[in-house]
């Protein structure tokens, strides 16, 4: 696929969001990519690490929210939609699952969706650069992909509400000062990439994989304790498109002008 690139050097695999013109942000079939490349990967021997990174000045901005594909979601019927709204939560999962240990290098914008999957990494790289948010409420939706248990585990309840309610963003000081970035650098996307594939090729040479693994594995098991408890946050999602806030949210999104919010 031209806009997911993917590269191999000996222990090391780049996985590499290349949609520059449109600031990475997430169709439906990038989001199938993503996901179909971290399922091949997991049975890959040879593969010991895995880098995330992206092409242009940002990360992704999350969800192209003018997508066909995803458009196409959002028309469907709710039993379908239900469905179909589990290309999000079946990405996240297939990258925490994959059994090498995975690095993202987080430049730029990294919104939404695109947070999801630096979220879903092991590791992560911040750029001076970096401005990390979830602005799904300011678009009249709740957080959904079950990524809030993930948050929480990183940024504990204080933090993940001021997060996703507030808007607030994170800059790279604020990423390491929170426990999002392990490691930052200065410059941008090349520089932060280049620290990642570093990383991950020092990694990939000095641990040994399976006891990595088996590590990452139990890390995740208790990270995600609470993730069967918001099994209903794609409901939730549906449910807060049905509002006129909603409507209004995409509407003020999609013509560049402050919302006016009325609570229904």
């Amino acid at each position: 696929m031209e806009e997911l690139e993917t590269t191999r050097s000996n222990h090391t695999v780049v996985i590499t969001l290349a949609r520059p013109q449109r600031r990475n942000a997430l169709t439906r079939t990038l989001i199938e990519a993503v996901t179909q490349t971290c399922l091949e990967l997991r049975s890959d021997t040879a593969i010991r690490t895995v880098v995330f990174n992206a092409k242009g000045k940002d990360f992704s901005v999350g969800v192209d929210l003018t997508d066909t594909g995803m458009r196409e979601i959002g028309g469907a019927a709710i039993g379908e939609r239900r469905r179909l709204l589990q290309i999000g939560p079946d990405m996240v999962r297939a990258i925490q699952e994959l059994p090498q240990t995975t690095i993202a290098a987080m430049h730029g914008y990294c919104l939404g969706g695109g947070g999801c999957i630096a979220l879903a990494c092991d590791l992560r790289v911040a750029a001076d650069d970096l401005q990390f948010g979830m602005p799904e409420v300011l678009r009249g939706m709740t957080m959904t992909w079950r990524t809030v248990p993930l948050m929480v585990a990183h940024f504990g309840p204080a933090r993940t509400k001021e997060l996703l309610i507030t808007n607030c963003m994170l800059d790279a000081e604020r990423a390491v000062l929170w426990g999002l970035a392990n490691r930052r650098v200065s410059g941008s996307g090349a520089e932060a990439a280049a620290e990642a594939e570093s990383w991950a090729r020092e990694l990939a040479e000095s641990i040994p994989p399976i006891t990595a693994s088996m590590v990452k594995q139990t890390v995740n098991a208790v990270a995600n304790i609470n993730t069967p408890l918001v099994h209903m946050d794609t409901d939730q999602y549906i449910l807060s498109q049905q509002t006129e806030d909603f409507a209004e949210a995409i509407t003020s999104f999609l013509e560049k002008r402050k919302p006016k919010y009325r609570g229904r």
